[in-house]
Order: structure tokens, then C-alpha cells, then sequence
């Protein structure tokens, strides 16, 4: 008999790789990527519908974010808002309205319009601009560039939209005259695009009717009914809309329009006046008011009655006269001067205020260009809301 040795005797046999278990395994990746899909899809689902209770969305921190807003026409702005959205619900949302003609200052002290710079040199040189115009004291942090003649194209399949006003208002636009009762009224599609593409300023309407159309566009891009249909409409956004936000973003913006309501508003005309070179019509921003405008969307400061406010001066830096000419500079300025007169010699200027009427005296010290001393109390020889002791700080002015 002859022995091999255990080596030889025991051998692993060589296993082949089962087609079976290959099977299992695609199946088990097939099954994982279509789990992870159906995730992020119900979770975008979740994200894009739009809610029955849309709520503002807000920073996180305790500070602002800015939302720039405009329509495009043939790469021309022809709509321009500033949002600037709290953290708090207890301080308002600001809606600026920017005139498309509005200078802004650009290289080597050219002045050109916000339309013009738009059309030259895109979006981020516009919002560069704009912040400059700000004097850099408030960002821009996101933004979205809408394409007017896409909208257009894109609203067919809406019948109008509705926006609920607490007054009746009269809109001109360069065909016709159009007249809004109080309450819901419902505004046909071919007349809302001249209200987001004129030039009349006047009234705050044209944000209103420009809200609800994006709100009822946004709605229609991300109605997700099935996958293809969501991807279709995706691609419609890519082309209407320039943004720097993600899908998700754009849905919280969207959310945050339809949430802001009227009675929430802080609406303002970016400040200024017209000014006419040849055929052409600029808007030229008052840096002074820009500022104060800009300190109080910044500092969450509330606005104010002017009609109901009076402010007291006193002479505190010695100079005769000197309180008779501040009155005069502030009554310029629509401020209601009630008692004129002196006080002892003071080093500083002060601002003495009533809590609500903080933003006067923040306008008050811009008017006067001093860094005034800002004290929330009554003056002891004044009974008017805002008490002025002029400073000697002042002296030379």
C-alpha cells in the first residue's frame, strides 16, 4: 500500500464564482441606489411642494440676509428689489425697491445705470455695484435673475394670479390705467408683465403683482407629478432663472414671498430722484437718506410718524446763532421744531429720544454729520419726544 503524504491527500478544491451570488449582489446595489433615490426624491418632494402655511425662511444667526430679486428683458433689468429678511419675527422684513436706472458707480468714477452694468458685465458686477452703493454696509447674499420673455412663456398654462390689497390703488403702465380695489383682486397673466417691467415707481403694487406671479411660476416648475415631468421642469428653471441657489433654496425663497404679507411689509423706494440727460432718464440715490434707510434695515430700528414728532434744540458749543440755523437745516429735512435754546457748553453733540423714536435721532445725527450721543431718555428742559444739545463737536460746520 502506498501513503501519500497528508499534502497530497488533502486538497481544497478551487471554488468557482457563482452567478448566483453575482445575481444577489446586483440585485442588493439595485435595490440600494433605487432606496437612495426614492429618499432624496420623497425628501425633495417634501422640499418643493410648497406648504398650505409657508413660512419665512430666516437666518439662522442674529443677523440679516439680503435677497436680490430682478426680471431680465433682451439681458436688461427691468425689475429690482432688495429683501432683507430677520432672524426675528419681531423685526420687520424690508422690501427695497431699486429703479433699473439707478447710477451706480463704477470704474474710474464712471457713473452708469444698474441696467447698463447688467447688460455689460452680468449679475456679479451688479450686485458689486449695488454694494458700493450701499457703501458696503450691507451684503447681498443670494439672488435670483429671472428671464422675463421665458416667464412670459411659462405663464400660459396659469389663468392669473391674485393679490390681496388693503386699499384701492390706480396703476398706470404704457397702455392703460389700471384701478384695484380693496381685497383680493384677480390680475389676467397679460397684465402682469407690464406691471413688472414699467418704469413707474410710484407705488408699491408692482411688487405685489411681481410676488404673486413668481410664487404661482415657481409653483408650476416644481409641481412633481413624476420624476420626468420634475426634470422637464428643471431644465425650464436652468433656462428662466439665474440663481445662486440650489433647488431646495429657490423653494424657501419661494415660500418666503408667498409668506410675506402686506400688513408685515417695510416697503421703500430706494432713494432719490430723477434726473434727464438727453433722451435718457437716470435715478440718482441720496447717499445721506441711502444711509439712514441702510441703518435702519441693519439695526432693526422701527420707523416712525414724522408728522407726530418734535424736536427741541439747544445750543451747547457756544456758537450764537447756532441753533436757529440747525433748526432751519432740519426743518429742510420735514422735521417739526418745536423750542429753541441754549444749553450749558457741552464737548459732545447729544440726541436724547423716546424708545420709538430711536430711527429720528439716528437721522438726525446723519443729517448733522456727527457721531452724536444716542441716549434713550427724556431730557430734563424738554417735553418733546427727541431733545437735541448741540455740541461743540459741531463748531466750524
Amino acid at each position: 500500500m502506498q501513503y501519500l503524504p497528508r499534502s497530497s491527500r488533502y486538497r481544497r478544491k478551487s471554488k468557482k464564482f457563482s452567478l448566483k451570488k453575482l445575481g444577489t449582489i446586483l440585485t442588493l446595489a439595485v435595490f440600494l441606489i433605487l432606496l437612495f433615490f426614492s429618499v432624496r426624491y420623497f425628501s425633495l418632494f417634501q422640499a418643493l411642494k410648497g406648504s398650505a402655511d409657508p413660512a419665512i425662511w430666516r437666518p439662522d444667526t442674529h443677523e440679516r440676509v439680503q435677497f436680490l430679486l430682478a426680471g431680465r428683458h433682451n439681458n436688461e433689468i427691468t425689475s429690482c428689489t432688495l429683501l432683507s429678511v430677520p432672524a426675528s419675527k419681531d423685526s420687520p422684513v424690508h422690501i427695497l425697491r431699486i429703479p433699473p436706472a439707478t447710477l451706480l458707480k463704477g470704474e474710474a468714477d464712471a457713473n452708469d445705470s444698474l441696467s447698463a452694468v447688467h447688460a455689460a458685465q452680468g449679475i456679479k458686477a451688479t450686485i458689486k455695484g449695488i454694494e458700493s452703493l450701499f457703501s458696503k454696509k450691507m451684503s447681498i447674499d443670494h439672488y435670483v435673475v429671472y428671464d422675463v420673455q421665458k416667464i412670459k412663456d411659462i405663464v400660459s398654462e396659469i389663468s392669473g394670479v391674485t393679490v390681496t390689497l388693503p386699499e384701492e390703488f390706480l396703476v398706470s403702465t404704457d397702455e392703460s390705467d389700471y384701478i384695484f380695489k380693496p381685497g383680493p383682486n384677480e390680475i389676467p397673466v397679460g397684465q402682469v408683465i407690464p406691471f413688472i417691467t414699467s418704469d413707474n415707481e410710484s407705488r408699491d403694487i408692482e411688487f405685489w403683482a411681481e410676488k404673486s406671479l413668481l410664487v404661482e411660476v415657481f409653483n408650476q416648475l416644481f409641481t412633481l407629478n413624476h420624476i420626468s415631468y420634475f426634470v422637464t421642469n428643471m431644465g425650464g428653471i436652468a433656462e428662466s432663472f439665474d440663481s445662486d441657489m440650489p433647488p431646495r433654496e429657490l423653494a424657501k425663497f419661494r415660500d418666503s414671498m408667498q409668506a410675506i404679507t402686506w400688513e408685515d411689509r417695510n416697503y421703500s423706494l430706494l432713494p432719490g430722484s430723477w434726473l434727464v440727460s438727453g433722451e435718457q432718464r437716470f435715478w440718482s440715490c441720496d447717499q445721506q437718506l441711502l444711509e439712514m434707510k441702510i441703518s435702519q434695515i441693519v439695526n432693526n430700528i422701527p420707523s416712525y410718524d414724522k408728522s407726530l414728532l418734535v424736536v427741541d434744540l439747544f445750543n451747547g458749543n457756544g456758537v450764537s446763532g447756532f441753533a436757529a440755523d440747525t433748526a432751519t437745516l432740519l426743518r429742510g429735512r420735514m422735521f417739526n421744531i418745536g423750542r429753541v435754546d441754549n444749553a450749558e457748553i457741552s464737548e459732545l453733540t447729544r440726541i436724547y429720544y423716546q424708545e420709538e423714536y430711536h430711527l429720528a435721532a439716528v437721522e438726525i445725527a446723519l443729517v448733522l454729520e456727527v457721531e452724536a450721543v444716542l441716549i434713550q431718555d427724556n431730557y430734563i428742559d424738554s417735553e418733546s419726544p427727541v431733545a437735541v444739545i448741540l455740541g461743540q463737536d459741531l463748531k466750524g460746520r
